[in-house]
C-alpha cells in the first residue's frame, strides 16, 4: 500500500459517492438531443437547446423536446439513474443523420461554458487533429473555471479530441456488474474505463433498449462526479480526477443495489 493510500480513507469516499444524488448540479449533455417527455427521465431535463446555422454563423437557440437519434437520450438517462437529482439540460450538436459538424460541437461546447454547467457531458468527439487546439483551448478554459467536462474516448482505439485532452476526464469502456464501478488508468490520456457493455437505457418512444460503445460509459462516470458535486459543491476537476483515482474499481466496491 503507498503513502497516498494510507492517508486516504476509500470507505468515506465510496459512502460519499453512493449518497451523493446530484441536488444542485447541472448537467449539460451535448449529444443527440433528449426525450425530454420520456417516462424514465421524470422531468429532470430542465432545457433544450440546438447548434442551429444561422445565415454564414452558427447559433444556440432553444429547442423542442426530441431525439431523432436515440444516442442523446440514451446518455440523459444513465445519467439521470444515477444522479436523479441533477439538471439535466440538452444542447443538440448532432442532427437527425446521426451526423454533426465539429463546428456545432465547437460551438456548443463553447455555449455551455459560457452558461457554467457544472459537469458536461461529451458522448462524441472527433478524430481530425486540425481541431486539436481549438478543443484544447476550450476544455483548458472550462477546467480554469472549474467545470468538469467527461469525454467519451474513440471506439476504434484512436487520438481523439476532445477526449484525448488531459484537461477533462476521458473515458473508454468496458462491462461492470456496478454502475459505479470503474477502473483508472493512471498515466493514460483516457484515464478512466466505465460500465459501456450492454446497458439499458431510454430510447426514443418511451422505449428502452441496449446499448455498447464508449458513449455510454462516459454518462457513467458524469453521473458519479454529479453525486460527487452535490455532496462537495466546490469540488474543482483536479479534486475530482483524484478522487476517480482514489475510488477505482479495485478497491472493491459493494454491489448495486437491486432494483
Amino acid at each position: 500500500m503507498s503513502n497516498i493510500d494510507q492517508l486516504i480513507n476509500t470507505d468515506v469516499l465510496w459512502k460519499l459517492a453512493r449518497e451523493g444524488t446530484g441536488r444542485g448540479v447541472r448537467v449539460a449533455i451535448l449529444d443527440t438531443g433528449v426525450e425530454a417527455d420520456h417516462p424514465a427521465l421524470e422531468g429532470s431535463v430542465k432545457t433544450c437547446h440546438d447548434v442551429v446555422a444561422r445565415g454564414s454563423r452558427l447559433v444556440v437557440q432553444e429547442a423542442e423536446t426530441g431525439d431523432p437519434v436515440g444516442h442523446g437520450t440514451a446518455c440523459a438517462g444513465i445519467i439521470h439513474d444515477l444522479a436523479p437529482e441533477a439538471e439535466l439540460h440538452s444542447v443538440r450538436v448532432i442532427g437527425s443523420n446521426a451526423s454533426g459538424t465539429v463546428d456545432q460541437l465547437v460551438m456548443g461546447l463553447r455555449w455551455a461554458i459560457e452558461q457554467k454547467f457544472e459537469v458536461i457531458n461529451l458522448s462524441l468527439g472527433t478524430v481530425q487533429r486540425r481541431m486539436e487546439q481549438q478543443l484544447r483551448e476550450l476544455v483548458d478554459r472550462a477546467y480554469f473555471e472549474g467545470l468538469i467536462l467527461v469525454g467519451a474516448a474513440s471506439n476504434q482505439n484512436q487520438t481523439s479530441y476532445p477526449s484525448d485532452l488531459a484537461a477533462l476526464i476521458g473515458v473508454d469502456n468496458e462491462s461492470f456488474k456496478d454502475p459505479l464501478a470503474f477502473q483508472y488508468r493512471l498515466g493514460r490520456p483516457v484515464e478512466v474505463v466505465a460500465h459501456g457493455v450492454y446497458v439499458n437505457a431510454p430510447a426514443p418512444g418511451g422505449k428502452f433498449r441496449l446499448f455498447t460503445g464508449t458513449s455510454f460509459a462516459c454518462p457513467h462516470v458524469t453521473g458519479l462526479v454529479a453525486r460527487l458535486r452535490s455532496v462537495v459543491p466546490d469540488l474543482k476537476p483536479f479534486h475530482v480526477k483524484t478522487l476517480l483515482w482514489c475510488l477505482r474499481a479495485n478497491r472493491d466496491p459493494e454491489p448495486a443495489a437491486e432494483k
